[in-house]
C-alpha cells in the first residue's frame, strides 16, 4: 500500500459480533491472497504456549539464540506471553506450502530459497495485523514462521543488538516458536500436516514442508 493511501477506523472498546465477524474474515482472505494455502479463524484458546518449546531453542542451541532480537532470550517471556493471550478470543492462523520441500527440508537450500518462504509469512503477519489496526483492532498482534534474522536480514548479524537500530522495526516480528507457542499442537488440532525437518532429513521422504503465522485481533 502506498504511503498515505491507507484507511482508518474508529477504535471502539465494543465491537458488534457481526463486524467482528466480517473482519475475521477478511483477515482470513488476506492471508490467502497474499500467498497462504489454508487459513483458518481460530478461538485464542486453542493456542498453547509451553516452555520446553523454549528449551528446544538452547538445547541443543539454536543457530538464532541470543543472536536475534526477536529470538529467547531477547523474545517476550512465556508468563507475559500466556497472560496477554488469555485476553484475546480470536485469532488467524494460516499456513503456506513451500512450492519445493527441499527449500525447507535441504539445508543446502535453505540460503536463500528457505529464507524467501519465510519472508513470506512474515509478509502476511505484518499485512494483516496492520489492516487490523488500521479497523480499530488497536491491540492486534502476530506472531510468524522462522527467526526474522533469516526472513529479513539474511542471517546476517541483529542490527538491533548491534546498534539498537533495526533496518526492519515494523516487520521484524517474534516467530510462534520464539514466544513459546506450540506449534505443532496447534496444527494437529487445526486438522492440518506437519513433519519434522531436520539437518539429515531426506527430503524425498517429507510430504510437505510449511511456514506458519498468527495474528490475534481481539
Amino acid at each position: 500500500m502506498e504511503m498515505g493511501k491507507g484507511t482508518c477506523r474508529q477504535i471502539a472498546i465494543q465491537v458488534s459480533d457481526e463486524s467482528l465477524k466480517a473482519d475475521l474474515e477478511k483477515y482470513r482472505q488476506m492471508a490467502l491472497d497474499m500467498g497462504a494455502t489454508e487459513a483458518e479463524i481460530i478461538p485464542a484458546g486453542w493456542v498453547e504456549v509451553d516452555e520446553r518449546v523454549l528449551l528446544k531453542c538452547q538445547v541443543p542451541f539454536c543457530m538464532h539464540y541470543g543472536r536475534c532480537a526477536n529470538c529467547p532470550p531477547h523474545a517476550p517471556p512465556p508468563d507475559l506471553v500466556r497472560q496477554s493471550f488469555a485476553r484475546f478470543k480470536w485469532a488467524v492462523l494460516f499456513k503456506a506450502d513451500a512450492a519445493n520441500v527441499a527449500d525447507l527440508a535441504d539445508m543446502a537450500r535453505y540460503w536463500p530459497n528457505g529464507q524467501k518462504e519465510q519472508r513470506r509469512s512474515l509478509d502476511i503477519v505484518n499485512e494483516i495485523e496492520s489492516q487490523a489496526f488500521a479497523d480499530g483492532h488497536y491491540l492486534a498482534v502476530g506472531f510468524s514462521a522462522g527467526s526474522c534474522q533469516d526472513g529479513l536480514c539474511g542471517g546476517h548479524f541483529c542490527q538491533m543488538l548491534d546498534s539498537g537500530r533495526c533496518p526492519f522495526y515494523l516487520r521484524a516480528r517474534p516467530s510462534m516458536e520464539a514466544v513459546g507457542i506450540d506449534v505443532c499442537d496447534l496444527i494437529n488440532k487445526i486438522g492440518w500436516q506437519i513433519y519434522p525437518i531436520y539437518r539429515r532429513v531426506d527430503p524425498a521422504l517429507v510430504p510437505c514442508a510449511i511456514s506458519v503465522g498468527v495474528v490475534f485481533i481481539r
